[in-house]
Order: structure tokens, then C-alpha cells, then sequence
């Protein structure tokens, strides 16, 4: 399954330059059980969306808490849209 992870940066300039330096010391890679498809970051630095494939919601979880002390963490499953119209198609019969 497809999740959308949020990540907002805080304005604090203390802890984004803390979290800038954790990212690029990890790479930001989510942890094993969990595979990154893509991840975008918005032009004003405050939100970084992180695009993962996971059966496995403890990576998910432990992704969130590796990060939860520097930025807000939000996680939302997501399909894309052929799957989604596949589902529309069940739902006007």
C-alpha cells in the first residue's frame, strides 16, 4: 500500500537547521519494510511530502517517531488514480 507522508518544517531556526542536518547526514531514507517512491519539498522549505510503498505499519510508525522530535509528522494511505477509477467505475453500477 501507498502512503503519503507530510512533514512540516518548523519556523524555529534552531531546530530546521537541526533537522536540515539530520537529513543530510541520513539521507532521510525511510527505514527497512518500507520503500521510497518519491519525496517533494515545497519552494518555501515548510512542507516535505514523502511518497512510500509499506506493508508494514511499524515502519511506518517508526519513521514518523524518527522524526516527530524535529517536525510534525502527518501519514495518510493514498491510491493513484487508475485505482481509484477503478473504484468509481464499482460505485456508478
Amino acid at each position: 500500500m501507498k502512503f503519503m507522508l507530510t512533514f512540516t518544517i518548523p519556523s524555529d531556526k534552531e531546530q530546521r537547521n537541526e533537522a536540515i542536518a539530520r537529513f543530510q547526514k541520513t539521507g532521510g531514507q525511510p527505514p527497512q519494510g518500507a520503500k521510497l517512491l518519491g519525496r517533494w519539498t515545497q519552494l518555501d522549505m515548510s512542507k516535505v511530502y514523502v511518497l512510500v510503498e509499506s506493508d508494514d505499519p511499524k515502519a511506518l510508525a517508526g519513521f514518523a517517531v524518527d522524526w516527530s522530535d524535529l517536525l510534525e509528522v502527518e501519514t495518510a494511505p493514498v491510491m493513484e488514480d487508475q485505482e481509484l477509477s477503478d473504484v468509481l467505475k464499482r460505485v456508478g453500477k
